[in-house]
Parts: structure tokens; C-alpha cells; sequence
């Protein structure tokens, strides 16, 4: 059984252990999560989401075990394909996309419903990866970065007018991906500096028409997030809005289902704020683990993640093959930094954004998505594969 094991699930043994737990984990949480939604919408079905829930997971596992099958160098060439299409999948979404809370961040493409999002991180992530270890040899002038500029501002730019959150998630992973592929810090700075005084003249801008009124889209979104987290009031005759409200109740619940659960919890299936928060099975679910499994459940989970990190970053230490390594960083950063920021926003340290715990909350195609990139994880920690033609 042992060696039929090392034979089909090859790769980091732990990251294998640390999907299975995180799994099984998560459909006890979604089965409690979800169940006052299954008697507004399912008739009081509580099973039907733990079945779809759990359907989703098993395509997931599948998904990760063919993904990791196949040589990760081979992605390199699709990711570029896709790569130019980005871009027009953005514009796609801003006009013809699914509003879901007021934001339209979902496109439905040959029956199939998916943020767009996620195809974008997953793409610009790999083509960044391959874009610095072709550079790995050369030296870095201003030149030899445009190209790599040019695509994390274009698409983390354009993802920000519908996602600020998912842009700032993928910014900061793009930033990393290049502090780890070696380019000088001068030039990282120099970056940094641009992206914050462009950051402050469009803050200073939205705050100034956001302060006397003005109707701006997204950007205003963000403000009445910032707004009512900071507990401030910028504009101080404007009525507040249903999503200020919202905000507000959404964050009073989560305090008070963290409040319940305590250090051990009150059990699993017990959670009472689930009856009251409107996202408890996914953008809230850490409120709800917390509620049911108390501070020991929580840290728990919040140790997978890091356990996932750490096995990201520790086969970059393992292999000397750039494209691969930079993959392990990439993708398994993007996945635990929006584990993190999920977590800080449930606990009450941040505005909310709709950001949903990888693996844990409730979804399809979101779950499909991480699979993959654990699957392209999964396929560099073989260390079968040489790289020649990136």
C-alpha cells in the first residue's frame, strides 16, 4: 500500500498531507456553516451542501493528482498563450460580468462560472516565474524589466478596478517573486516607491471627491470599507449606506461568534452566529471555526497554512532549478497570503474584502483553482524534470 502510494501521489509528501487535512477539516466546518443556507434555499436540506461541497473537493484532489503528473515546464508555454488574453477576460468581466455584492468579479464561459481573478493570479504567476529564470544569467538594466513591469501593472492595475483586495494580494506575490528571482533591491525600491506615490495620488483624489459626495464606482467602495473599519467619517453629510450597515453587522457577528468560542470552543456543529452571518460558509468561515473549534481550532489551521508555506520555501532550497523554485514561492505565497488576509479580516484587523479561506470555504471553481496551483506545486517538488526551454 506504502509504495503504491509513493508511486501515484508523488512529490512533497507533507504538502500531500497538509490538502488532506485542510479537506477533511473543511467539510465539517461547511456542513455547520452552511446549514441555516440550506434552509433558506435547499428546504432544509442541510446534506446537499456537504455533498456538493464535498464533489468539489474530491475534483479538486483529482485535479491536483493529473496536474502534478505532468512536467510543471510544459505550463510555462500555456501560461504565455493565456497571458495575452488576460487582459481582454479583464475588460470582458468589467462590462459583461455576473454582479455578485454589488461588484461584477464572475464571467460565465462555455456554462462555466468562475472569477476571473484566478485565472489571472495563476497566469501572471507563472509567466512571471519563467520571465526571471530566463534572466537569471543576464544582468538586470531597466530594460531587461520592462517586460516584467509592464504585466504585473497592466493586470494587477486592471484587476484592481473590480478586486482592490485580489490585486493587492497578487502585487505583493509579484514582489516577492522578484525579490526571491534575484532582482537588485535599487530597482525593487525604486518600484515600491512608484506603485506608493501612485497609490497616494489616487487616494488623494478619491478621498477628495468621495468627501464632497461624488459618485466614483469602485474606488468609493473601497473608502466606505476603509471608512468604517478606521471608524472615521470623511464625508459627514452623506447618508450611510446599506453596505456600510453591512460592513458593520458582518464584523459585530464575527466578534461576537469569536467572542463565543473562547479557547476550546463550543463544539463542533453548534455555532450559533451562523444563523446570522450572511457569508458564515465562506467569507466568514473562520469566524465560524473559531466560534465551534475555539482558539485551538484556530491556531490549528492557521498552522497548516504556515506548514504550507514553509514546504513552498523549503523546496526552493531543495532545487537549483530557477523556474520551479520560483513556481514553489509564487504559488504557494499567493495561497497562504490570502489564507492570512481572510483570517485578519475575520478577526476584526482589517476592512472586509470577500476574500475566502483556500480549501476551507465553500466554492467550486475557486477550490478547482487552488488545486491547480497546488498541483504545479506538487509537480516541481518531484525534481524529475530539467528545465532547457522555458
Amino acid at each position: 500500500m506504502e509504495t503504491w502510494l509513493k508511486n501515484k501521489l508523488r512529490g512533497d509528501w507533507q504538502i500531500w498531507f497538509i490538502i488532506a487535512l485542510l479537506s477533511l477539516f473543511s467539510m465539517l466546518v461547511v456542513y455547520s456553516a452552511s446549514s441555516a443556507l440550506a434552509y433558506k434555499k435547499a428546504g432544509g436540506n442541510t446534506e446537499s451542501y456537504l455533498l456538493t461541497h464535498t464533489t468539489h473537493l474530491l475534483l479538486g484532489l483529482l485535479v491536483i493528482w493529473f496536474i502534478h503528473r505532468f512536467n510543471y515546464t510544459r505550463y510555462a508555454g500555456i501560461s504565455k498563450l493565456l497571458l495575452w488574453i488576460t487582459p481582454f477576460l479583464l475588460i470582458y468581466t468589467y462590462f459583461f460580468g455576473t454582479a455578485v455584492g454589488g461588484t461584477k468579479r464572475w464571467i460565465n464561459l462555455f456554462g462555466i462560472s468562475f472569477q476571473s481573478s484566478d485565472l489571472v493570479r495563476l497566469v501572471l504567476i507563472t509567466n512571471l516565474a519563467a520571465m526571471l529564470a530566463r534572466r537569471q544569467n543576464v544582468e538586470y538594466t531597466p530594460k531587461t524589466l520592462y517586460g516584467l513591469i509592464f504585466w504585473c501593472g497592466l493586470l494587477c492595475g486592471m484587476l484592481a478596478v473590480t478586486n482592490f483586495s485580489t490585486a493587492v494580494i497578487l502585487g505583493v506575490t509579484c514582489f516577492l517573486i522578484m525579490w526571491v528571482g534575484r532582482v537588485p533591491s535599487r530597482y525593487l525600491v525604486r518600484m515600491a516607491g512608484f506603485v506608493i506615490g501612485v497609490l497616494f495620488v489616487v487616494m488623494s483624489v478619491s478621498v477628495a471627491l468621495y468627501a464632497r459626495g461624488v459618485e466614483f464606482g469602485r474606488g468609493q467602495v473601497v473608502l466606505e470599507r476603509i471608512e468604517a473599519f478606521a471608524d472615521i467619517d470623511i464625508n459627514r453629510d452623506k447618508v450611510i449606506g446599506n453596505r456600510d450597515r453591512d460592513d458593520n453587522y458582518q464584523r459585530e457577528q464575527a466578534m461576537i461568534a469569536i467572542a463565543r468560542g473562547g479557547v476550546i470552543g463550543i463544539g463542533p456543529g453548534n455555532s450559533f452566529q451562523r444563523n446570522y452571518l450572511p457569508e458564515a460558509f465562506s467569507d466568514y468561515i473562520y469566524a465560524i471555526i473559531i466560534e465551534e473549534y475555539g482558539l485551538l481550532g484556530a491556531i490549528l489551521v492557521m498552522g497548516l497554512y504556515l506548514w504550507l508555506l514553509y514546504r513552498g520555501l523549503k523546496n526552493v532550497e531543495n532545487t537549483n532549478r530557477a523556474f520551479g523554485g520560483l513556481l514553489c514561492v509564487g504559488l504557494t505565497f499567493s495561497i497562504v497570503f490570502q489564507a492570512f488576509v481572510h483570517m485578519f479580516i475575520n478577526v476584526g484587523l482589517g476592512p472586509v474584502t470577500g476574500q475566502t479561506l483556500p480549501l476551507m470555504s465553500m466554492g467550486g471553481t475557486s477550490i478547482l483553482f487552488t488545486a491547480v496551483a497546488i498541483g504545479i506545486v506538487l509537480s516541481v517538488t518531484k525534481g524529475e524534470y530539467e528545465e532547457k526551454v522555458i
